[in-house]
């Protein structure tokens, strides 16, 4: 089977100069009763001073997805890319429900952010959608994009089916 056959996709935040600024910036809703894994990859071009707090959210539907929920994540910004060690992910760091602080001032930044369904389901009744919620808590320019992966899925015949909302 191929990649994508087998993962789905899901263009979340597209890449827009100044996308972050003094409101939080909350991903597409990602539906993923049908996957049991979901990862967002955030990648920054042009970054400022600041660091955002990321955090997952998470819901019953698209118009619910408010309750922090706990998550892993890595980083891979040892240096900025093409640089020798750009391409080197952290060790796997738990997060809380308060999520991480991005690096300020960072171009070409990669996080990786592992959000396992049973943890989404723990964070409340029936939950299976979540977000990613990134604040920035200061009006700067940042940009940058986010891309979730779902894998994993329960039912292979139906990976190509809608996972926005």
């Amino acid at each position: 089977m191929l990649w994508s056959e087998e993962n789905k996709v899901v263009n979340a935040i597209i890449p827009v100069a100044d996308a972050w600024n003094s409101n939080p910036v909350v991903s597409d809703v990602v539906d993923c009763a049908d996957y049991k894994r979901v990862t967002f990859l955030i990648i920054t071009g042009a970054t400022s001073a600041v660091a955002p707090v990321v955090t997952v959210l998470a819901g019953i539907s698209k118009d619910s997805c408010t309750t922090a929920i706990i998550f892993k994540y890595r980083t891979q910004i040892a240096g900025t890319p093409p640089a020798a060690l750009s391409d080197v992910p952290s060790a796997l760091i738990n997060a809380t429900v308060d999520g991480f602080s991005m690096t300020g001032s960072k171009p070409g930044g990669l996080y990786i952010i592992e959000v396992d369904v049973r943890e989404v389901a723990e964070g409340g009744t029936q939950f299976d959608h979540v977000a990613l919620n990134i604040d920035e808590n200061a009006d700067t320019a940042q940009t940058g994009c986010v891309i979730a992966i779902l894998s994993e899925p329960r039912y292979p015949q139906a990976v190509l089916k809608t996972a926005i909302g």
